[in-house]
């Protein structure tokens, strides 16, 4: 890299956005952590429009050219459909659709300024089929990918390669530990490897874009592909 430039990370917090940000500094970005709760400097709740575009100004005054943004918020909530209670939708919606929609606004533009950049979301399980008790989830992050595809389709020309990471599996963290309890590795993803994966996507060549990948933990790929050897 010739010229510093700023990443964004929405829905900044431990694990796989503490492994992205290692990993974008190593790789001579500046990176900016967003969360409701987080550095005081930046902390933004990216559900209300004004506070994004707010915090994007404040970027560009105090911060190198945007490069791009990983959009990685998440809600996990899990319950039967007739438990859920509308409140409860909307709030996983605002917390993985409308941060998205937000932040994606007050990037695009930018992006388009300087002749592209990238959008990467992160994407789940759920993004990609929904079981019982996932109503709310997957709606939101169905509607995620659905946004990702427009946007890719919309902006694509602009030279803003936007791209969906389907995250099909546990990602080793703290919070998974505490949620799910131990677990084997061969269970698990390493989010310094995932981050590395990003990595790769962010920097594509524009002649050779991915708009949509999977990742999964060996357990799962050896499942899901019998023929795989053991």
């Amino acid at each position: 890299m010739t010229q510093p430039s700023t990443v964004v990370i929405a829905g900044f917090g431990p694990g796989l956005g503490e492994a992205l940000q290692r990993r974008f500094q190593q790789g001579g970005h500046e990176v900016v952590g967003v969360a409701r709760r987080g550095d005081p400097r930046w902390a933004t709740d990216l559900r209300i429009p004004a506070a994004t575009q707010d915090l994007f100004r404040r970027l560009d005054q105090e911060m190198p050219p945007l490069a791009g943004v990983i959009h990685n918020a998440m809600f996990f909530l899990r319950e039967p459909f007739m438990s859920t209670r509308p409140e409860a939708l909307e709030a996983v919606w605002q917390s993985m659709v409308m941060t998205a929609f937000n932040t994606s606004q007050a990037a695009i533009p930018r992006l388009k300024a300087q002749g592209g950049g990238a959008l990467i979301f992160s994407g789940a399980s759920g993004s990609l089929r929904a079981g019982p008790g996932f109503a709310a989830f997957s709606s939101a992050k169905f509607a995620l990918r659905g946004l990702a595809q427009a946007l890719a389709r919309e902006h694509g020309e602009d030279g803003i390669h936007v791209a969906h990471v389907v995250i099909d599996g546990l990602i080793r963290s703290d919070k998974t530990r505490q949620r799910f309890g131990e677990r084997p590795a061969s269970d698990l993803i390493d989010p310094e490897a995932l981050a590395e994966h990003y990595w790769h996507l962010f920097h594509q060549p524009a002649s050779a874009w991915s708009h949509e990948t999977d990742i999964r933990p060996t357990s799962l790929s050896m499942a899901r592909h019998p023929g795989a050897s053991s």
